[in-house]
């Protein structure tokens, strides 16, 4: 008995803690649930972009679909902290950033500099870290509103477009990764590249960073290639032009190793690939497909580190760690010029495909190999 009333004072205690802590926290109503950031800056002036839910609309709709409606809040400031408090003064409640999905910054503002930006948000305790960052061809406050058909175009919809045709963490440009990325000096910061034209929204593309500066865009062929390598590819359609070879790569996986000659890195690339194919010209002889096919794939490959490496001395691929794991004393000495080095290395690129043809032609329908 005298257990049971220690547990019961104890409940009390709880209760009066509990209720006295829940006091302070704001409704719904008072709040602004946050799904999607946008950030542009416009002649030194931030402007803020929250796509945030309609909790009045919500609470007094009876419709299914209208159930969660969005709106779109901007404001301007010298800095995103001032910005922020406009905003909330406009509408009169306090933002919430814990339903948060995307935080998309325009391109040009991306050019100067991201990591003011990206610093600012990590530091709120209620952002997510996973928050999936995007650059975008026209202003962060243009993606999230179709002027065309005059209505927002939902966050969850463009996080969406990130995962289509990828495996997950195809690319890892949430603000935990991105954070890392631009306070290592080894690594190189990637993102997903959002281009909008007021009729579609595309996300086939990835921004290269050189500190936390947007400084080149890859083409899709290029993506193509960049998650091949990252062993992150998952349903991605390409074709042959020249050979009239339409396929779709079910999955990839790769393997990368790294040989020091003559203190000169050679990485090889193995890449194990499934795919299948719909349209191939009549003209071509079946043992000559797989090598097309192969010889396809290692293109978008050697194409995506010419690129990247060659040419933006941007290491997306992270080869610097294989480096640091196969010698490292090597690495240690030349850890200060690293990316020199790895732009000076040797690549080499090998592709095993299993095909299967899913066309109509009867002699090659069922053909695996």
């Amino acid at each position: 008995m005298r257990v049971k009333n220690i547990f019961l004072f104890i409940e009390l205690i709880l209760s009066i803690f509990l209720l006295s802590g829940c006091s302070n926290v704001a409704g719904l109503d008072e709040q602004l649930i946050v799904y999607g950031i946008g950030v542009d800056k416009i002649d030194d002036m931030y402007e803020l972009t929250l796509q945030s839910l309609n909790t009045q609309n919500t609470s007094n709709s009876n419709s299914k679909d209208d159930k969660k409606t969005l709106e779109n809040v901007s404001s301007k400031g010298h800095t995103l902290i001032e910005a922020v408090s406009f905003i909330e003064n406009q509408v009169g409640k306090k933002i919430l950033y814990s339903h948060a999905l995307v935080l998309i910054i325009g391109e040009d503002t991306a050019k100067n500099g991201i990591n003011e930006i990206i610093t600012f948000f990590s530091t709120n305790h209620k952002l997510r870290p996973t928050v999936e960052v995007l650059i975008s061809n026209t202003t962060a406050k243009k993606v999230f509103f179709n002027e065309r058909e005059e209505k927002n175009i939902n966050s969850e919809d463009i996080l969406a477009m990130t995962k289509i045709g990828k495996k997950n963490d195809a690319i890892n440009s949430n603000i935990r990764y991105l954070l890392g990325a631009l306070n290592n000096s080894l690594k190189a910061a990637k993102v997903w590249y959002l281009e909008y034209d007021d009729e579609k929204l595309n996300c086939k593309k990835i921004a290269l960073f050189q500190s936390d500066k947007l400084t080149s865009i890859l083409d899709e062929d290029k993506t193509k290639g960049t998650i091949l390598i990252l062993g992150k590819a998952k349903n991605i359609s390409d074709k042959i032009n020249n050979k009239t070879i339409s396929y779709q790569i079910t999955n990839a996986d790769s393997k990368i190793n790294v040989n020091l000659k003559k203190n000169k890195p050679e990485f090889n690339i193995e890449l194990n690939t499934s795919v299948e194919l719909y349209s191939v010209d009549d003209e071509i002889a079946l043992r000559d497909l797989k090598v097309i096919v192969e010889n396809r794939i290692a293109e978008l490959i050697n194409n995506a580190i010419d690129t990247c490496i060659k040419r933006n001395n941007s290491d997306i691929f992270n080869f610097n760690k294989y480096i640091m794991n196969t010698d490292s004393i090597f690495f240690k000495s030349n850890e200060s010029h690293i990316k020199e080095v790895i732009q000076n290395a040797e690549f080499k690129t090998t592709v095993k495909t299993k095909i299967k043809y899913m066309g109509q032609n009867q002699k090659i329908t069922n053909l695996v190999f």
